[in-house]
């Protein structure tokens, strides 16, 4: 086979607290991972070199993580031939929902059929590129500890119908982790019990959190407009993705999101 299409989905936080501050300027999170129907496709084939079309406009190969991921893979197995990869974005930018990681979890997947490389190399590959890319080998549901990067896989959680909105402004996770104030910073119980209901087929609406969340609103106050509008239409519950500035709201049937 010498020509991949790879689901590359999007995520959202079931869950996202912040424990403390670590020595090495990440932080200690609780946080539930959730892959979702959405998301970008990307397409790989068997090439002379590493070449393809950026998944964003006018972004360098250095800056987009599909082909960082290639290119360190390439570094660690030096496969015989190369590979063209092409993006079919559909996930934004910059929105909290993991599109870049995803990206690259993606080209991981496929070079791990078109270079035949070996699955622990993939995912040491995948831990240097970034903090979610990990999850994005076996998206679905998972526990992440420590960075977010200390995965543990969770059953299916329940099945629910997602409204994703943000606004037009944009959030870095660097700006918001640095508006986190040390008062907003949580112990996790609530997202270890959200773990537990999920794993006996329960989702509770009320324990659903983000620590991030009154960060994003003071950089971008129209996320709680968008989180009110979610709110107003019945979203159980309606919560920041991530750092934002993508919002959701979860609903239980197909009829109440429409």
């Amino acid at each position: 086979m010498t020509r991949l299409a790879i689901r590359a989905p999007a995520k959202i936080n079931l869950g996202l607290e912040i424990t403390r501050r670590r020595t090495d300027g990440y932080h200690d999170v609780v946080t539930i991972l959730q892959a979702l129907e959405f998301g970008d496709t990307v397409h790989i084939s068997k090439a002379t070199s590493i070449d393809g079309i950026s998944s964003v406009p006018g972004l360098s190969q250095d800056h987009d993580l599909a082909f960082r991921a290639a290119h360190n893979l390439h570094c660690r197995v030096r496969p015989k031939t190369g590979v063209y990869i092409q993006v079919k974005k559909q996930i934004p930018v910059a929105s909290g929902m993991g599109g870049g990681s995803s990206d690259a979890g993606a080209v991981l997947r496929g070079l791990h059929v078109l270079w035949n490389a070996n699955w622990s190399t993939i995912a040491k590959t995948a831990k240097s590129l970034g903090t979610d890319v990990p999850f994005f080998l076996q998206p679905g549901t998972a526990l992440g500890l420590g960075r977010g990067d200390e995965l543990q896989t969770l059953p299916p959680a329940p099945p629910q119908w997602v409204i994703l909105a943000r606004p037009q402004q944009k959030i870095s996770t660097i700006d918001a982790y640095t508006d986190l104030r040390p008062e907003e910073y949580s112990g996790g119980d609530a997202t270890f019990a959200t773990a537990r209901n999920i794993e006996n087929g329960k989702l509770e609406p009320a324990l659903l959190k983000n620590d991030l969340q009154a960060a994003a609103i003071r950089l971008v106050p129209e996320v709680a407009d968008v989180l009110h509008a979610l709110e107003d239409v019945g979203a159980q519950p309606a919560l920041l993705s991530g750092s934002g500035a993508t919002c959701f709201g979860l609903f239980p049937d197909k009829d109440t999101a429409q």
